[in-house]
């Protein structure tokens, strides 16, 4: 599976494509909280031109994908927290249809998958409820596997908790890296090195009692994922998706709880590099707010005092 993110990586999505960028922006819902440029509720806007401003995008994610969960080799993004608020909307799809000869390699490769499995499982112990897996088909309507097109999971703040439990106690039953099992764990959603496919997401629920809000995103829909919300998406069909991130006034302290997070996070921790500088972004919003007051008639901001 091939995969593209956060294109581009270093120059700015409306420089290299200006008529998209526009396009994108104005397709934005609820453009008061999304709009990078001048959503009134967007304080991530706040800050004034010329100055060093943090990457929100737009940015671009390029994948294929197939409706059959595999267990290894799918088109994934792997569970993980973004630091502010986030939309994203699906622009393009394409359905790959595959040959009897590369469903037959799958079959093969899987069958393999399975055998290294259990060999593993001889020496640790830890992935025999993982046996089956590898042969569980993606449990979705016929519906979706026509129209839908990429699968979201998105769990609550609130089961965070619980969430990091289980990962814990079953990293070890993960892949990443070049098919290498997870053995060492720093954070289990930051490290963002699992995917909990339907048999993991069974589990949780077993064990834990708390599962995700998982539907199907379909062309042309937007999705928007709160700060703080741990989340997971795999394609179904090959897609092109653009998001951009935002900072609502209803999530700053889940803004600023995670920046604290992040901080303490190992130096060469790759979600270290994520830089939101909430503060900054606050301090000008509110500079704004009272430049916009004083500007008013003496009546007016008596009555909204």
């Amino acid at each position: 599976m091939l995969k593209l993110k956060d294109w581009p990586p270093s120059d700015k999505f409306e420089d290299l494509l200006p008529r998209h960028c526009d396009e994108f922006i104005s397709a934005l819902p609820f453009q008061e909280y999304s709009d990078p440029r001048t959503g009134i509720l967007n304080i991530a806007a706040k800050l004034p031109e010329g100055l060093i401003k943090p990457d929100l995008g737009p940015k671009t994610y390029i994948a294929y994908g197939i409706p059959d969960e595999l267990g290894r080799g799918d088109s994934v993004t792997k569970l993980h927290c973004d630091m502010s608020d986030a939309v994203n909307i699906l622009t393009h799809t394409a359905e790959v249809t595959l040959s009897q000869e590369q469903i037959s390699a799958v079959k093969a490769l899987k069958q393999k998958h399975k055998e290294q499995d259990k060999f593993e499982e001889q020496s640790t112990g830890d992935r025999s409820e993982m046996e089956e897996e590898l042969n569980l088909p993606e449990i979705l309507s016929s519906e979706n596997e026509e129209t839908g097109s990429a699968l979201w999971d998105i769990f609550r703040r609130e089961d965070v908790p619980k969430l990091e439990e289980y990962l814990r106690k079953h990293c070890k039953e993960f892949r990443h890296t070049y098919c290498c099992p997870v053995t060492k764990v720093y954070h289990p959603i930051h490290d963002q090195a699992c995917y909990l496919t339907v048999e993991h997401k069974r589990k949780l629920k077993a064990e834990f009692g708390i599962e995700p809000w998982t539907f199907v995103q379909k062309l042309g829909e937007a999705v928007f994922i709160p700060a703080g919300c741990p989340h997971q998406v795999r394609n179904l069909k090959s897609c092109t998706k653009v998001a951009v991130d935002f900072v609502s006034p209803e999530n700053i302290h889940e803004c600023l709880r995670l920046t604290e997070e992040f901080r303490q996070l190992p130096k060469n921790h790759k979600a270290r590099e994520d830089k939101l500088e909430i503060k900054k972004m606050v301090i000008y919003a509110i500079e704004q707010a009272l430049n916009e007051l004083e500007t008013l008639p003496e009546e007016t901001r008596l009555m909204l005092y």
